[in-house]
């Protein structure tokens, strides 16, 4: 359920009791009916969505975002990739498929990019092109320390 629908039934079940203990008590206060109110609803709403959590409806648009930002940090070696595997920059991708592998993003058969990607990284290269630039630049940083610099 949705952390608003939450928090809103809650509200509403726990200022429904409210008024009855308030009538039974005879209690007058309407701000102290407002402020026990909400607070009783953030603290049962914080467990029930704790203890329920909700599927994010965005969170394959978080996604795409937290790859689009480790793709601008690697933007230099992703840039570098794409000259190995393709050196004419006319047919080199956009930057809109950064999230795709090596293999996605080129026309390419798949032997032929690994053959370009291993002619500079050597015969030894085993780190698989079917992966997220950003996680394949990762991986060639930590295999190849000295890459790039």
């Amino acid at each position: 359920m949705h952390p608003v629908l939450v928090y809103a039934f809650s509200f509403i079940a726990i200022a429904i009791g409210l008024l009855f203990a308030f009538e039974y008590y005879a209690i007058k206060s309407f701000y102290l009916f407002v402020f026990i109110s909400i607070v009783l609803t953030a603290i049962t709403g914080k467990i029930l969505i704790l203890l329920f959590p909700a599927d994010d409806p965005m969170k394959e648009e978080i996604e795409k975002e937290k790859t689009k930002l480790r793709s601008l940090k690697y933007q230099r070696e992703i840039q570098f990739l794409y000259n190995l595997v393709q050196p004419d920059p006319k047919l080199q991708p956009t930057t809109k498929r950064i999230s795709d592998s090596l293999y996605d993003c080129f026309d390419l058969d798949e032997k032929i990019i690994m053959q370009r990607i291993k002619q500079y990284f050597g015969e030894s290269f085993e780190i698989q092109l079917n992966q997220p630039l950003p996680d394949l630049v990762e991986q060639i940083k930590q295999k190849y320390t000295n890459w790039l610099n």
